[in-house]
C-alpha cells in the first residue's frame, strides 16, 4: 500500500525495474533488454534508467547503473531494494508534504511548490492517493494549507507509521539535533528505560518528538478512556519539556498518558519476562469486557491451536485482550503500519484464510462485521499456532521491529526453524548473539558480528538461508573443535 500512496507511475516503474535488476545475473545489459521486460518505448525506458542511475549514485557514490556506452551495469553489490524504495518514498511529493506539515507548519502548498518548481495542480494530483488513504482513517489533509486535522491520536500514529516506514525516524531525529540542538532520546529518563527491555527506545522517543511538535501547533491528544488506564510514574523529563514550552498541566498529563498507552497497551507481547507485563496484567484484570472477549475467542479456537505451555497460553490471551481493548478504545479504522503489508501477509501464510474463517466464526455474538478486527485476531492466532523446539540451535537476537505484525510473521518463520533460538532485544543490549535480525543497520547494537536486514515479507526466504548458513558454520566449528580434542 505504501507504494500506492507515495509513488507516482514513474516511481512504480523504477521499483519494478530495479527489483528485476537485483534478480538477474551480474553483467552488462542493453537498454533494449529492459524495453522487452517493461513493454515501454525505448525513450521511456532510457529516461527511467537514467533517472535510476542518478538516484542510485546518490544512495551509493560508487554505484553506477549506466556506463559510457549506455549499457546497464548489474553488479553483485548494489543498494538493496528496500534502500532504493525508501529513497523514492523519501524524495516523493506525498512524503515531503507529510514531513513539511509537521516540521514546517508555516509553509503552504504554494511555498512548497515554488521551492521544488512544481505547479499546484501537479502537486494536488500527486497528493490524491495520500488524501484518500487518510480519509479512511478519518484524518483530513488540507492540501493548500498543508494542514493535518482530525482525531489527534490517529494523527500521531499516522505520522509515526510513515516516518518509521520511510526512514526509521531519521528526519525527525535530524530535525531535533540540527534545529533544536539536542537528541530526541534526551527526553527519556532512566525510569522510562526500565520498561524497554524488549523494545526499541527509538520508537517511543519518536512519539516524544511528535508530541512536542504537534502541541507547538496547539494540537493535543484528548482520549478520556486512555487517561483512565494504569501507567507507571514515568515521562517526567518529557513532561518538564512540555511545561517549558508552555503546554498546560492538564495537557502534559494527557500527552504523557498517550505515549505510555503506545508503550504498554498498543504493542503485542512476545516474552514472558517483559517488564511492561506487570502493569498490563494488573490493568487487564479490571477490563472485564475485553477479557471476556479474549477468553471467548481462545475457547472457541483452542482446539486448532493446541497450546500446552502455560506461559504461551497467557501471552496468547494477553495479546487477544490487547486487540479487543484497543478496538474498544480507538475503533478499527485507526492507522496501523499493518495497513501497508496486510495483503502480502495474507498471501504469504497459506493458513491465513483458514484461520480467518475460524476467527470470523468465533466472533459471532461479539463483532460480526469488522474484517480489520478479524485480521488482527487471525495473525495472533497464527502466531500461537506455529511452534517448534530443538536441541542444537544458533542464538539469534531480534531488534527494531515496531511493526508488531511483521514481527509476528517473521517469528513464525524463525520459530519453524529447528536450529534457531531467538530473543527480543534492543540497541543497548550487550548480550552475545550468533546473529542479529533487524529492519535497519541503524538499529544494530554495538559490536554486532553478523546480522541480516529484513526487507519485508519477500526477504524471509533469504533470511532463512542466512540463518541456515550461520548454523552450518557454527556446526562445522564445533565439529572441528571436537576433532582437535579427540
Amino acid at each position: 500500500m505504501l507504494e500506492g500512496i507515495f509513488l507516482d507511475e514513474p516511481g512504480k516503474s523504477k521499483t519494478k525495474i530495479y527489483k528485476h535488476i537485483l534478480e538477474i545475473d551480474p553483467g552488462e545489459y542493453p537498454i533494449h533488454y529492459f524495453e522487452k521486460y517493461t513493454g515501454f518505448s525505448h525513450i521511456k525506458t532510457a529516461n527511467l534508467l537514467q533517472g535510476m542511475n542518478k538516484e542510485l549514485n546518490q544512495i551509493d557514490a560508487s554505484c553506477f547503473l549506466l556506463n559510457e556506452k549506455d549499457k546497464v551495469i548489474v553488479a553483485k553489490n548494489m543498494p538493496s531494494y528496500q534502500k532504493y524504495q525508501q529513497y523514492l518514498f523519501a524524495n516523493g511529493v506525498p512524503y515531503q508534504v507529510i514531513v513539511a506539515s509537521l516540521l514546517h507548519p508555516e509553509q503552504d502548498l504554494r511555498d512548497f511548490g515554488e521551492q521544488r518548481g512544481l505547479s499546484q495542480s501537479s502537486l494536488m494530483r500527486r497528493l490524491k492517493p495520500l488524501v484518500e488513504y487518510l480519509k479512511t482513517k478519518e484524518i483530513r489533509l488540507n492540501c493548500l494549507q498543508m494542514e493535518v486535522t482530525g482525531r489527534e491520536a490517529a494523527i500521531r500514529i499516522m505520522y509515526f507509521n510513515f516516518f518509521w516506514s520511510v526512514d526509521f525516524g531519521t528526519r525527525l531525529y535530524d530535525y531535533f539535533e540540527q534545529n533544536l540542538g539536542h537528541s530526541l532520546e534526551s527526553y527519556m529518563a532512566p525510569e522510562d528505560l526500565v520498561y524497554l527491555k524488549y523494545v526499541e527506545k527509538r520508537e517511543f522517543s519518536m512519539y516524544h518528538g511528535l508530541s512536542l511538535l504537534r502541541t507547538a501547533q496547539e494540537y493535543y491528544v484528548d482520549e478520556p478512556q486512555i487517561n483512565k488506564l494504569n501507567y507507571p510514574a514515568t515521562k517526567c523529563k518529557f513532561k518538564e519539556a512540555l511545561a517549558a514550552r508552555g503546554v498546560p498541566e492538564t495537557y502534559q498529563e494527557r500527552e504523557g498518558n498517550f505515549i505510555n498507552f503506545m508503550m504498554f497497551y498498543w504493542p503485542q507481547y512476545f516474552a514472558y519476562d517483559d517488564p511492561r507485563l506487570t502493569i498490563v496484567k494488573r490493568q487487564y484484570r479490571n477490563l472485564t469486557e475485553s477479557k471476556a472477549y479474549a477468553e471467548k475467542i481462545a475457547q472457541r479456537i483452542q482446539e486448532q491451536l493446541t497450546i500446552t505451555n502455560k506461559g504461551l497460553q497467557e501471552l496468547f490471551l494477553i495479546n487477544l485482550q490487547t486487540i479487543f481493548s484497543r478496538w474498544q478504545l480507538l475503533g478499527s479504522n485507526i492507522p496501523r503500519n499493518l495497513d501497508f503489508i496486510m495483503e502480502r501477509l495474507k498471501a504469504h501464510d497459506p493458513e491465513f484464510a483458514l484461520f480467518y474463517q475460524r476467527v470470523m466464526k468465533a466472533l459471532v455474538g461479539i463483532e460480526e462485521n469488522d474484517p480489520d478486527l478479524a485480521s488482527l485476531l487471525t495473525i495472533v492466532c497464527l502466531n500461537a499456532y506455529h511452534s517448534g523446539t530443538t536441541a542444537e540451535k544458533i542464538k539469534v537476537g531480534i531488534v527494531g521491529f515496531p511493526n508488531h505484525f511483521l514481527l509476528y510473521a517473521m517469528i513464525n518463520r524463525i520459530d519453524r526453524l529447528p536450529f534457531v533460538e531467538f530473543y527480543l532485544m534492543n540497541t543497548a543490549s550487550t548480550e552475545a548473539f550468533d546473529a542479529v535480525i533487524t529492519c535497519s543497520t541503524d538499529l544494530l547494537p554495538p559490536n554486532t558480528q553478523a546480522y541480516w536486514v529484513v526487507e519485508g515479507l519477500a526477504s524471509f526466504d533469504d533470511m532463512e538461508n542466512f540463518l541456515f548458513q550461520m548454523y552450518k558454520d557454527k556446526s562445522n566449528k564445533i565439529s572441528a573443535n571436537l576433532a582437535q580434542v579427540v
